[in-house]
């Protein structure tokens, strides 16, 4: 589970890498797991790229916001679980 998350915080690192984002900065992170396997974990870059996931062994869901154009951000909700990768894409 937890490599699927790594895995799609690789695949939007690289979706929106550019010049800017080589320089960008985290200005905050968090994470936390218990011992049943629930867990939380967000951060927050310079760039402007935002996520938050929880779950836990039966599934996780999440939102992660990329910048768009003219300064707008686009949002990204998701379910995963057995039945796969869910994703809902909202602009503003």
């Amino acid at each position: 589970m937890f490599a699927l998350q790594i895995l799609l915080f690789a695949l939007v690192m690289v979706a929106i890498a550019n010049e800017e984002d080589v320089h960008a900065e985290l200005r905050s992170d968090y994470r936390k797991i218990d011992d049943q396997g629930h867990f939380n974990y967000g951060y927050e870059a310079s760039n402007g790229v935002e996520a938050k996931v929880q779950g836990d062994v039966n599934g996780i869901q999440g939102e992660y916001f990329l910048p768009g154009e003219n300064g707008k951000k686009i949002r990204v909700t998701y379910t995963a679980d057995s039945t796969g990768f869910h994703p809902n894409v909202e602009k503003s």
